[in-house]
C-alpha cells in the first residue's frame, strides 16, 4: 500500500487540504473501502450498515457508496458541512487517524475490528467475511503505525520538559498524599488507572509495543503473541505516566496502589523492562536508576563459581521441585519449565546458570518449582543480569518477611501446603468454587492435594505464555496471592467441564491438559484476569493456617536422600576436569572440606613430568585435602578424593597420624561415552589409604590399588580394591588383559592434582 502521507502538501487552499483529509475530491486514493456493520460507543446496542472508506488520513462512514466529486463548489459545500450525507458526497462521520490510540482485530479468529481514541470513544467494524476482517485490520494497523511513529518523533520530551513534568506531578502528589493514605486503609478503597492518578496528558503510550530480549526465539514468541493483546495493554499507560516512571527510582507510596492496579491489566512488551522491575520494588530501565545489575550479578557469579564462569550446563540442574511424590530425583529442565521452547539454546543455558547461582547463593530456596518458570519468563524480556537482580530482590524480600505473613514467593513445602489449604478454605465460600470442590470430594479426590499440584509451579503448566505473563507482572508487585487468585479463577472458568467429569482420573486429565485448550488472545487473558480479581477474597494471611501435614503428596519423605546440588568454585588454571564431573563428585566431599576451593597445584604439562616435583608441590599444601584425576587415552576419567594430600611415605600412610578421618575418602570414574559418574566410598576393610614414593609411584587404595600411577607419571593401572569395594575402574574393551583382578597398565594422557585451599 502506498504511503500517501503527503497527498495535497502543495494544495493552494485550506479547503483543499481539509477535503483531502476527509477523503473528498478527485484523485483521493482509498486504501480500502466496502460495506461494513458499524457499532459505536455512542450507540453500543445499535448496529447499522455503512460504506467505510479508508484514506491516508481518515476513515469515513457513508450512508451510500460515495460519488467521485470534481466540482470545486461541491467540494467546498462538503467541507463546510452544507452538503447532506444523502447527497452521496459527504460522509456521515469521519474518524481522523491522528486521533486513534489503538486498533484491535489482528488476532486470528477475530470477528470485528475496533478503533479507540484516548478518551474512551470507539468504533467497531464488522465486515461480511472473516477474510475481510483481516484485510481491514491490517490496513488500519499499517496506517495507525505510521501516525504513531510520527507522533512519537514529534513529541519527544526535552530534559527541561521532563523536569517540569516531574515537579508538577510531585506537587500534585503532595496535595493528595495524606488523603490517599487514609483511603488506602479502607478495604473497599477505590482504585483507578495509574495514568489517571498521575495526571497530565491522557494520550496512550506512543512507543513500540514490542520489546524482547536477545535470549528468546522471536519466531517462537510470535506464535504465542496476540497483536490485539499488546495494543489493548498499551492503552492503560499514557505518555505522561511512562515519562513519569522513567524518572522514578521507586514508586511513591501514595501511587503504588494505582500502579499495581494498572499492572494487573497488563503491560505491553515494549514497557516490561521499565514497569516490571518497578513492580518488584527497584527501577532498572529508568533514566535515574542507580542500580548496576551487571555488577551485582558478576559478584554473585564469583560467589557461585569462583574465577571461572561456566558457559554451558547439562541436566540435572537445580529446579527446586524435589521432595513430592513422583519427583524424587532431579528432573530434566524441560519437564519443569513448560515454556522452555521459547528460549534459544543460549537462553536455556543461561537459565541453567541462573538456577545454579540461586542454589549456590541462597540457603532459603527449598521447594519452588515456580522459580525456574519465573526466570524463563523474565529472560524473554530482560538480560541475564537483570533477571537475576529481579529474582534476587524477590528472594531477599521473602527471606526477610515475618513468619505469619503470606510470603512474596513460596520457598518450601510447608508454605506450599499452607497455600493449598488457603485455596480450599477460600474456595468453599459462597461465590467462589464451592460446587467444584464438593464434586471433587465426591469423586474421592483430596482437594488439598489437587490444589498443591495446581499451585506448585505457579500455574506455569496450566496457562498459555501470555496469560502467564499477565500473572507474572501482577505477581512481581503483589506476591504469591496473585497465583492463588488465578488458580481459583481458572477453576471457576472451568466449572461446567469439571462438574461434568465422572471420575477422579478424568478430573486430573482435564487439569493436566488445560493449557492445550487456551488461545492466549486478549479476550481470554482479560476474562481470566477479571474473574481473578472479582473474587471476594478477604484474608489470605498464612498466620492462622495449620502447618500439619495432611497432604501425603507433599509430606516429607521417609528414608529419602534428596539429590544434592553443589559444585566447587574454580580458578585459573582450572585444569581439564569437565563441569559435570565436578558436579557429580562434589556432593561426596565432606561438608567440612566443601568450604574450601580446589586449586590446581600440579599437572605434568605445566610443571614437568616428575614425581619429585609433584610431591614437593603437595608438600606446600600438607594440611589440605585433595582431589586427583587420571585421564586415559580412550577418554576415561578416574581418580579419587583423599582427606590427606600426597606425601612421601615408607609403605602405606599411618592413618593415626592424619587429622582427618579416612572414612571420607572415595574413588570415582566416568567411562568414555557415559554420562554418569560412579563413586565408590571407603569401606574400612583395611587401613591402606595411600602411599607415595619415587620408587613405587602413587598408590591409592590397598589389597590391590584402586589407582596406581607409576613413578614416571606416564602409565597407570586400576584393580579391584578392598579399600573401596571397587571393581577395576577401566573396562576390558580398552585392550587390557585381566589376571586375578589386576589389569595391565594404560597410558596416561593427563594427570592433575587439586588441593582444597
Amino acid at each position: 500500500m502506498e504511503c500517501r502521507c503527503f497527498e495535497g502538501l502543495f494544495s493552494e487552499s485550506p479547503q483543499e487540504l481539509t477535503a483531502l483529509q476527509r477523503g473528498i475530491g478527485p484523485g483521493i486514493h482509498a486504501a480500502l473501502e466496502g460495506w461494513v456493520c458499524l457499532v459505536t460507543s455512542s450507540a453500543p446496542r445499535k448496529s447499522r450498515e455503512v460504506y467505510a472508506r479508508l484514506t491516508a488520513d481518515a476513515l469515513g462512514f457513508y450512508k451510500d457508496k460515495p460519488q467521485m466529486v470534481y466540482d470545486p463548489v461541491q467540494i467546498a459545500t462538503a467541507v463546510e458541512g452544507i452538503a447532506s450525507p444523502s447527497d452521496g458526497i459527504a460522509p456521515e462521520e469521519v474518524v481522523l487517524l491522528a486521533h486513534i490510540a489503538s486498533v484491535l482485530g489482528r488476532s486470528q479468529g477475530s470477528q470485528h475490528v475496533r478503533l479507540s481514541d484516548g478518551r474512551g470513544k470507539w468504533w467497531q467494524l464488522t465486515p461480511a467475511s472473516p477474510e475481510l476482517v483481516t484485510k481491514w485490520a491490517e490496513a488500519l494497523a499499517k496506517r495507525f503505525d505510521k501516525f504513531k511513529t510520527a507522533r512519537r518523533r514529534s513529541s519527544m520530551y526535552t530534559a527541561v520538559q521532563q523536569d517540569d513534568l516531574k515537579q508538577q506531578l510531585e506537587a500534585a502528589s503532595q496535595q493528595r498524599r495524606l488523603w490517599r493514605r487514609l483511603v488506602a486503609l479502607l478495604p473497599c478503597a477505590p482504585r483507578r488507572d495509574f495514568s489517571e492518578a498521575v495526571g497530565g496528558s491522557f494520550v496512550p503510550y506512543r512507543g513500540s509495543r514490542e520489546g524482547v530480549g536477545d535470549l528468546v526465539d522471536q519466531d517462537a514468541l510470535s506464535q504465542v503473541t496476540d497483536a490485539d493483546l499488546m495494543e489493548a495493554q498499551a492503552l492503560h499507560w499514557s505518555d505522561s505516566a511512562v515519562t513519569f516512571l522513567q524518572t522514578c527510582k521507586g514508586l511513591p507510596e501514595d501511587l503504588l496502589p494505582d500502579f499495581l492496579y494498572s499492572v494487573r491489566k497488563g503491560v505491553p512488551d515494549g514497557l516490561k523492562r521499565l514497569i516490571w522491575p518497578l513492580a518488584a520494588g527497584q527501577a532498572l530501565a529508568s533514566k535515574v536508576s542507580d542500580v548496576n545489575a551487571d555488577d551485582v550479578y558478576n559478584n554473585l557469579l564469583d560467589r557461585s563459581f569462583g574465577g571461572v564462569h561456566p558457559h554451558e550446563f547439562q541436566d540435572p540442574v537445580p529446579t527446586f521441585c524435589q521432595g513430592v511424590q513422583g519427583v524424587e530425583d532431579a528432573p530434566a529442565l524441560s519437564a519443569v519449565v513448560k515454556h522452555l521452547w521459547l528460549l534459544k539454546p543460549q537462553g536455556q543455558h543461561t537459565l541453567r546458570r541462573l538456577l545454579w547461582v540461586s542454589q549456590l547463593t541462597s540457603n532459603h530456596v527449598e521447594f519452588c518449582p515456580f522459580l525456574p518458570n519465573l526466570m524463563a519468563t523474565l529472560l524473554s524480556f530482560f538480560t541475564e543480569a537483570e533477571t537475576m537482580f529481579i529474582v534476587r530482590e524477590l528472594l531477599l524480600e521473602a527471606e526477610n518477611a515475618p513468619g505469619g505473613e503470606s510470603p512474596k514467593i513460596i520457598l518450601n513445602l510447608s508454605q506450599m501446603q499452607k497455600q493449598a489449604k488457603l485455596l480450599v478454605r477460600e474456595g468453599k465460600k459462597r461465590g467462589i468454587i464451592p460446587n467444584i470442590l464438593a464434586h471433587l470430594e465426591s469423586l474421592g479426590l483430596n482437594t488439598e492435594e489437587v490444589a498443591t499440584r495446581l499451585l506448585q509451579d505457579g500455574l506455569a503448566s496450566k496457562l498459555n505464555f501470555r496469560a502467564l505473563c499477565r500473572l507474572v507482572g501482577a505477581f512481581l508487585g503483589e506476591g504469591s496471592e496473585v497465583i492463588l487468585r488465578f488458580a481459583l479463577a481458572l477453576l471457576k472458568q472451568s466449572e461446567e467441564a469439571l462438574l461434568a467429569c465422572s471420575s477422579s482420573n478424568e478430573v486430573m486429565d482435564f487439569l493436566e491438559t488445560m493449557i492445550q485448550r487456551q488461545q492466549g488472545n486478549h479476550e481470554e487473558v482479560n476474562a481470566l484476569t477479571k474473574v481473578a480479581y472479582s473474587l471476594p477474597l478477604r484474608n489470605l494471611s498464612m498466620a492462622r493456617v495449620s502447618s500439619s501435614w495432611k497432604i501425603s503428596y507433599a509430606a516429607p519423605k521417609q528414608a529419602y536422600e534428596k539429590h544434592m546440588f553443589c559444585r566447587p568454585r574454580l580458578y585459573e588454571p582450572r585444569g581439564s576436569v569437565p563441569d559435570e564431573i565436578w558436579e557429580a563428585i562434589w556432593p561426596w566431599v565432606p561438608a567440612n572440606c566443601r568450604v574450601f576451593d580446589p586449586h590446581l597445584i600440579y599437572t605434568p604439562v605445566v610443571d614437568g613430568t616428575s614425581l619429585r616435583t609433584c610431591l614437593e608441590k603437595c608438600k606446600k599444601c600438607r594440611d589440605a585435602a585433595m582431589c586427583f584425576f587420571v585421564y586415559s587415552e580412550f577418554g576415561d576419567v578416574l581418580g579419587g578424593f583423599s582427606p590427606v594430600i600426597w606425601a612421601r611415605t615408607s609403605g602405606y600412610l599411618d592413618l593415626m597420624t592424619s587429622f582427618r578421618a579416612a572414612e571420607d575418602a572415595f574413588v570415582f570414574r566416568r567411562l568414555q561415552g557415559k554420562t554418569t559418574v560412579d563413586v565408590f566410598t571407603w569401606t574400612g576393610a583395611n587401613q591402606m589409604l595411600m602411599q607415595a614414593s619415587e620408587l613405587h609411584g602413587l598408590i591409592f587404595g590397598g589389597d590391590d590399588a584402586a589407582v596406581h600411577v607409576n613413578k614416571d607419571l606416564t602409565r597407570a593401572t586400576s584393580s579391584a580394591s578392598r579399600s573401596f569395594s571397587s571393581p577395576p575402574l577401566l573396562e576390558e574393551n580398552h585392550g587390557e588383559s585381566k589376571v586375578d583382578g589386576v589389569r595391565d597398565s594404560f597410558e596416561i594422557c593427563r594427570f592433575e592434582v587439586f588441593a582444597l585451599l
